[in-house]
C-alpha cells in the first residue's frame, strides 16, 4: 500500500503563492468590482427617472388644479396652467362635447357647455422620460 506522494519540500525564499493564483485573485476581485459598480449606477439611473416622473406628475395635478378652479370659457383655446419647473413643459389641449356623443375639434357653432381639456408633463433635457398625462372634464356652471 502507497500513500500519497509527498510534496517536494521548497527551498528557501520559494514560499508564497504562484503567479496563477494571483491572477485568479485579481480577476475575481475584478469582477466583483464591476458587478457593484454596475449596481449602484443602475440604482442612481432608477432614482432620477423615478425622481423626473414624480416631478411631472406633481406638476400635471397642479395644472389640473388650476384648470378646474378658472371659470370656463366659451370656446376656449387653452387654459392658463402655473409655470413648470426649469426641464418641463405643459401642453393644454381643449376638445369640445359636439353634443351628441363625442368631444371633438374645432369648436362646435353652438358651445354646448361641456370641454375635454388634456394636459400633458414633458420633461426635457438629456434624458428625458415619459410623458404624464391628465384629462379634466369642465362644465359651464348652470345659472341657479
Amino acid at each position: 500500500m502507497t500513500g500519497p506522494t509527498p510534496r517536494p519540500r521548497r527551498h528557501r525564499g520559494e514560499e508564497g503563492e504562484t503567479l496563477i493564483e494571483v491572477l485568479v485573485a485579481v480577476v475575481l476581485i475584478g469582477v466583483a468590482f464591476v458587478t457593484i459598480l454596475g449596481g449602484i449606477g443602475t440604482a442612481i439611473v432608477s432614482s432620477v427617472t423615478q425622481q423626473k416622473v414624480t416631478t411631472a406628475d406633481s406638476v400635471v395635478r397642479s395644472a389640473a388644479e388650476k384648470v378646474v378652479g378658472d371659470p370656463y370659457v366659451s370656446c376656449a383655446r387653452g387654459y392658463e396652467t402655473p409655470p413648470p419647473p426649469a426641464g418641463y413643459t405643459v401642453t393644454v389641449e381643449v376638445e369640445y362635447w359636439d353634443g351628441v356623443g363625442a368631444f371633438g375639434r374645432p369648436c362646435p357653432t353652438a358651445d354646448t357647455g361641456v370641454q375635454k381639456v388634456t394636459l400633458t408633463v414633458r420633461s426635457t433635457g438629456p434624458r428625458p422620460v415619459r410623458d404624464v398625462t391628465l384629462e379634466v372634464v369642465k362644465r359651464e356652471s348652470m345659472p341657479s
